[in-house]
């Protein structure tokens, strides 16, 4: 299916490589070429006429010096966007906890990283 939205020439195959090109600059293996990646991204997105590209690419240009900052030491959001899900997992199985704190009290049983040996287990 990419391949033919590739022969194409389609906006949506575009907007792939335009989203593809953004995280490739997290998979640097020297972060040190950021800079330059982040500043080649920025300029192909400008050109590519896409409105979603163009809004992301004025938001990136405009916090340039925080996501290179984020690069260079690391940083990322993700194991807190996993235990988000979770949470919002747990609270869906729920469906309806009778208060604030039973919810709270599954997550921690859920995330807290305790393993419980029931007595039918020995």
């Amino acid at each position: 299916m990419l391949h033919e939205l590739r022969r194409a020439n389609s906006v949506l195959y575009r907007c792939w490589q335009l989203k593809e090109g953004l995280r490739d600059l997290y998979r640097l293996h020297d972060p040190s070429d950021a800079p330059a990646h982040l500043d080649w991204w920025l300029a192909w997105a400008c050109r590519s006429r896409v409105p979603a590209f163009l809004t992301l690419s004025k938001t990136v240009r405009t916090n340039r010096d925080r996501v290179l900052a984020a690069i260079e030491l690391g940083l990322s959001n993700s194991k807190l966007e996993g235990l988000n899900s979770k949470i919002r997992l747990i609270n869906h199985r729920g469906y309806g906890h009778h208060s604030a704190t039973a919810l709270i009290a599954m997550i921690y049983l859920c995330c807290g990283g305790l393993t419980i040996t029931l007595p039918t287990e020995r």
